[in-house]
């Protein structure tokens, strides 16, 4: 026979009573599971000689009631949420849209298909992104009615945009000058008359300030692009006198006025590009001399350590071109960080005065 504990339960049974108790704590609620758990076991154990009065019981069925019912008005409402997702992305589909991504990126296009994963509906685009339903902000009905809002809000205008490359492996980039539609598609029209399908496009985003250049007409663009790439190496053209000079390019111009573009030696003289006759080709020690005598340089000597000083000339030695500074120390030339005119106290340094000028500090007749 059974042992009988305290309030007619047997061992084994509080033991299940208790277990359901702790399950039912350690999660923080009670699920439809535990509660069945626990009535069971209050049921099965109940003292036969004191069982349950029928208003508990009646109150405990009233509790369970209750829970499968918000259980499952839960589930309605969140099959009606999804439901109603899906049939506003639905509505979207083959419009145009914009909001934010699931990253939070801007991001507008054409909704291509709709999609559900972890209880979440997304608008898919053309380009692949994936925007929530619950996260967009604007719906067109084509293309046209798109860009026109867009552009006419800055959006699409002067942006920087990247679609790839041409037909002869050059890349398609530019800044937008206006947005066209023909025949239900849109297009780009970029500075320098490049125009592209908005399909193409890669990347929009504002042009950085080295990239504002691309307004240029494509000749004066090119231009400019030529005088970049000639930075740090040496020239011989003509001044703005007419007067032929040669040095190393620190620097460039753009005369958008004068349809003009100029490089800029170090030692300040502008040379224009279309005058080039020798160059650019790699500095000699003559043209780094000619080009920097006088100047202020920071760079590493040829123990690896810093050094500063005026530029008096320069060497070449195996491993790269020197510049010898007035204190007699070397600077490789490749290793430069800064260059600058010289202050009148760092020019006194190089004559012997100082700062005062007294001649280096000598007093006396």
């Amino acid at each position: 026979m059974t042992a009988i504990a305290e309030y007619g339960q047997s061992t084994s049974t509080v033991y299940q009573r208790e277990q359901a108790e702790k399950s039912a704590a350690n999660s923080g609620t009670v699920s439809h599971t535990d509660f069945l758990k626990l009535l069971t076991t209050q049921l099965t154990t109940q003292d036969p000689l004191n069982p349950m009065e029928d208003l508990d019981f009646t109150a405990q069925l009233a509790q369970l009631q209750a829970l499968d019912e918000q259980m499952n008005m839960t589930k309605t409402m969140e099959a009606m949420r999804v439901d109603t997702q899906l049939q506003a992305g639905t509505s979207m589909l083959g419009k145009y849209i914009s909001g934010l991504d699931e990253s939070g990126t801007s991001a507008s296009g054409q909704v291509t298909r709709v999609v559900q994963s972890d209880g979440s509906v997304y608008a898919e685009l053309a380009n692949k992104q994936r925007v929530p339903v619950t996260s967009v902000t604007n719906v067109w009905n084509d293309a046209a009615g798109m860009y026109q809002e867009l552009s006419n809000s800055g959006n699409v205008i002067g942006m920087w945009v990247e679609a790839g490359y041409d037909s002869a492996m050059q890349p398609i980039r530019g800044i937008v000058e206006k947005v066209q539609v023909t025949d239900g598609e849109v297009y780009l029209k970029l500075y320098g008359g490049q125009t592209l399908s908005w399909d193409q496009v890669t990347e929009l985003r504002a042009p950085t300030s080295e990239e504002q250049y691309y307004v240029l007409p494509d000749e004066l663009r090119a231009k400019v692009e030529q005088a970049k790439a000639m930075l740090d190496s040496a020239v011989t053209g003509k001044n703005q006198s007419g007067e032929t000079v040669n040095g190393i390019v620190g620097g460039a111009e753009l005369d958008q006025t004068a349809g003009k573009v100029y490089l800029v030696l170090y030692n300040g003289t502008k040379v224009d590009i279309d005058t080039i006759t020798d160059g650019p080709r790699k500095p000699t020690a003559d043209d780094a001399a000619r080009s920097l005598d006088g100047l202020w340089a920071t760079g590493l000597d040829r123990d690896g350590n810093d050094v500063s000083g005026i530029v008096v000339g320069a060497e070449e030695y195996e491993d790269g071109m020197t510049l010898l500074l007035d204190d007699g120390k070397l600077l490789y030339f490749d290793s430069i960080s800064e260059l600058r005119d010289a202050t009148d106290a760092e020019r006194g340094r190089l004559a012997g005065t100082g700062e005062s000028g007294d001649g280096g500090g000598n007093s006396g007749p």
